[in-house]
C-alpha cells in the first residue's frame, strides 16, 4: 500500500510544471521558441496572464486601442544571473502579433554567454527590476494596430 501511495505521488510530481529559476519549465510549451542550443525565448500573449504569474508585473505592456490611436507597447523581459549574463530564455510579451525583427534580435541572446553590456548595445537603456532573486531588464517595443486607429473621428472595428 505504501508503494502504491508513493508511486501516485511521484507520478503526480512528474506531470506538474517544474520551477526552473524565473519561469516554470513546461514540457513541450508552445510558447518556448528554440533557435539553438542556448538560444531560445518565450513568446506569450499579453492576455495570457502567464507573465503576471511569473512575476513580470513591471513589464511595460499596453494594448493598442482607439483611445491611444492604435499604438501600444509590447515588452521584452531579459533575466540575468549574478555574473550579469543572460540566465534564462528572455520573454517576449506581445499585444497583437510578435514582431519578427524583435524575434531576430532575441536570437542574438545566448544564455550563459551574452552579458549585460552586450544587451545594452543591442537594446539600449533598460527598465530594471528584481524578480524572484534575478535582475530583469525590460524593454519597450512600440507597436501599431491600424484597426484601432482613429480615422475621421471613428475607430475602425
Amino acid at each position: 500500500m505504501k508503494r502504491l501511495v508513493l508511486a501516485a505521488i511521484f507520478s503526480g510530481l512528474l506531470h506538474t510544471p517544474v520551477l526552473a529559476g524565473l519561469v516554470p519549465q513546461i514540457p513541450n510549451d508552445p510558447g518556448l521558441i528554440h533557435l539553438g542550443p542556448k538560444q531560445s525565448f518565450y513568446q506569450i500573449s499579453s492576455d495570457s496572464g502567464k507573465w503576471w504569474d511569473w512575476g513580470l508585473v513591471r513589464a511595460p505592456v499596453e494594448e493598442p486601442t482607439v483611445f491611444n490611436h492604435g499604438y501600444g507597447t509590447d515588452a521584452i523581459a531579459i533575466p540575468f544571473d549574478m555574473d550579469g549574463r543572460v540566465t534564462f530564455a528572455p520573454i517576449y510579451i506581445y499585444t497583437i502579433r510578435p514582431e519578427t525583427s524583435e524575434e531576430a534580435l532575441l536570437g542574438k541572446l545566448i544564455q550563459g554567454v551574452t552579458t549585460q553590456n552586450d544587451v545594452r548595445r543591442i537594446y539600449g537603456t533598460p527598465i530594471r527590476a528584481k524578480v524572484r532573486g534575478y535582475e530583469v531588464w525590460y524593454y519597450e517595443i512600440r507597436v501599431h494596430n491600424p484597426f484601432d486607429d482613429m480615422q475621421g473621428g471613428h475607430g475602425l472595428r
